[in-house]
């Protein structure tokens, strides 16, 4: 057996329950969070574009690019999450078509797409590179990819084993914990750092955002725009709603040079 195969084999069975537990989350810092990523995507997809969203979790991001008019085709390797995504679409009245697929072997010819959408997955493959290559193979013009980046407060807070929406035992030293990782990962000259996911040995790295610069551009990209994430700081926008009225404009800075690295995660605009 492969390292991949049990890897894959938790994936194909996990459900990530990312509709409601994010993107309807009771807890306003993860909703904002995770309704800030996928808005970023939205501004770079056109009405009749043939668009692919690979490992596409509940179809979120999908039903949001398929309201403004793109074609979309969503895959993901997990027959939960695809069974959550027809409840998804169809609530939302989103024309989507699902398909189960593994995101380093796509079933698509090449360059089959206009746009190729990964929005924090690759992060869970057991093999990035290959992942980043199909995504290459299968867009005729454009990928948009979003990983996790380990520069960013709410970051270490989760590498350190809290929540960064919501006070816990493990706050107090989870970021402290979580920027120790980070330097030390920095200083080993390690891609990043491992969060692990769902309680299972599986990857799930927070990379530095040079890290993922140079992956996407050794894929054969050009890297025409590199921007950060939401620009979100752990637990403030939570327990002091005063916040709340300016993180939208702390987001438009995310374009910024040196700013782009600070993101909760990177959203890369790859050309082929």
């Amino acid at each position: 057996m492969t390292v991949r195969e049990p890897i894959k084999n938790f994936y194909a069975g996990h459900y990530d329950a990312s509709y409601h537990k994010r993107y309807l989350s009771p807890f306003w810092t993860r909703r904002y969070t995770h309704r800030a990523i996928h808005a970023q995507f939205l501004p770079y997809l056109q009405a009749g574009q043939q668009v692919l969203d690979v490992g596409c979790g509940e179809a979120v991001l999908s039903s949001l690019a398929a309201e403004q008019g793109a074609r979309m085709t969503a895959c993901d390797i997990s027959s939960p999450n695809l069974r959550g995504a027809r409840r998804v679409t169809a609530q939302r009245y989103a024309s989507v078509t699902l398909l189960q697929a593994d995101a380093e072997q796509l079933p698509f010819g090449d360059s089959s797409f206009d746009v190729v959408l990964s929005s924090h997955v690759l992060e869970h493959l057991p093999g990035v590179r290959q992942g980043l290559a199909e995504l290459y193979r299968v867009t005729r013009n454009c990928a948009l990819i979003a990983m996790p980046t380990c520069l960013n407060p709410a970051a270490w807070m989760l590498l350190g084993g809290a929540n960064y929406y919501q006070l816990g035992r493990r706050s107090l030293l989870a970021l402290p914990l979580g920027l120790a990782r980070t330097l030390k990962a920095l200083l080993t000259c390690q891609e990043g750092v491992d969060e692990g996911y769902g309680g299972a040995e599986v990857p799930h790295v927070w990379r530095f955002p040079w890290v993922v610069r140079r992956l996407v551009e050794e894929t054969g990209f050009h890297l025409e725009q590199f921007e950060a994430g939401p620009l979100v700081l752990p637990l403030v926008g939570e327990y002091w709603p005063a916040w709340r009225r300016l993180q939208p404009s702390i987001d438009r800075l995310r374009s910024r040079p040196l700013v782009n690295n600070l993101g909760f995660g990177c959203l890369a605009v790859c050309r082929k």
